[in-house]
């Protein structure tokens, strides 16, 4: 891999190692808004988001729902740590609105509990966009 031509994705979740490939560029969740990283692009950390890690390969894109964590951007290597990563392929839209229902049902009596519970929702949802976007 030169220098400058390619990003190295490296997909880290508790479990395994998902990634360590060439890619041209990436798009992550960050907590705020998005990030894009390119080749060249200037050392980097970061607190992520949910949402929707995207991959460019020679003009092919691959998608992955990721659930918050952190990213590190070092010369051409660019690291993910995250709690999950899931191919959109792999996300099941009925699992997903049974999910969606079962949190929009769920009473919250504290603070902490809504809070929880509003943070379901926005991933549920955001699960949910990924794969009616795919299709």
């Amino acid at each position: 891999m030169a220098l400058g031509k390619n990003l190295q994705i490296v997909l880290v979740t508790p479990e395994t190692t998902l990634l360590n490939e060439p890619v041209d560029s990436i798009r992550l969740p960050m907590f705020d808004g998005q990030l894009g990283i390119y080749p060249a692009r200037a050392p980097a950390v970061g607190r992520l988001g949910a949402g929707e890690l995207r991959l460019v390969q020679g003009g092919n894109t691959r998608s992955y729902y990721i659930d918050g964590g952190f990213v590190q951007v070092k010369g051409p290597v660019v690291s993910v740590l995250t709690n999950r990563a899931t191919p959109v392929e792999q996300l099941d839209a009925r699992v997903l609105e049974d999910e969606l229902q079962a949190a929009k049902k769920r009473v919250a009596k504290t603070d902490d509990e809504f809070a929880a519970k509003a943070a379901e929702l926005a991933k549920a949802r955001k699960r949910l966009a990924l794969i009616r976007r795919g299709r």
